[in-house]
């Protein structure tokens, strides 16, 4: 294979590795009936008038299987923490005790289950068609070689190889959406 080729094959398997942990980062927040950290440490608070994320002004450890303790940097803190996590409607229930923020999981119902679990496959089938984007610009670029003279067969090892590194990635993302499944269903 010609170094351009190669070039243009790092360059899609870089862009996959990327949409693969876009994808892995959304599967994490979504709800799964546990105490996660991954759910709320994006919410900003006000921090000396800047909006900063929660996961920058405090420490997360999570209690049991249903109850996240947060403890702010700075103890004035925990009210405007408490604040943003009851503003972002996410059905958890939050106090504020002492220099601490608790926030508690509920159950899962059944529908909150099948609604999620949509979700995680409409997630999934968006990741398989951004991979496939990806597949599609780069066998463009993989065309206009031979235009421009690569020899035919170099060009069809090329696409040989980006089509086994599209089924990589569209089968690591069915994985992460298995796995969040499952962890929705058994939860």
């Amino acid at each position: 294979m010609t170094p351009e080729i190669q070039n243009l094959l790092k360059s899609a398997e870089e862009h996959m590795k990327k949409s693969l942990a876009h994808y892995d980062d959304l599967f994490s927040k979504i709800r799964a009936g546990k105490a996660t950290p991954a759910l709320i440490e994006h919410l900003r608070v006000d921090y000396y008038g800047t909006p900063t994320p929660i996961k920058h002004v405090a420490t997360f450890s999570v209690q049991d299987n249903r109850t996240l303790l947060i403890q702010p940097f700075e103890p004035q803190m925990a009210k405007p923490i408490e604040k943003a996590i009851a503003e972002a409607n996410l059905g958890l229930s939050v106090a504020t005790e002492g220099k601490a923020v608790r926030v508690t999981f509920p159950s899962l119902t059944e529908e909150q289950r099948k609604r999620f679990v949509k979700q995680v496959k409409e997630l999934a089938e968006e990741g398989r068609v951004a991979i496939r984007n990806i597949r599609r610009d780069t066998l463009e670029e993989l065309r206009k070689l031979t235009k421009n003279g690569t020899p035919e067969d170099i060009v069809r090892k090329g696409q040989d190889e980006l089509q086994k590194l599209t089924d990589k990635y569209i089968a690591h993302i069915d994985k992460l959406a298995e796995a969040k499944e499952q962890e929705l269903l058994t939860v």
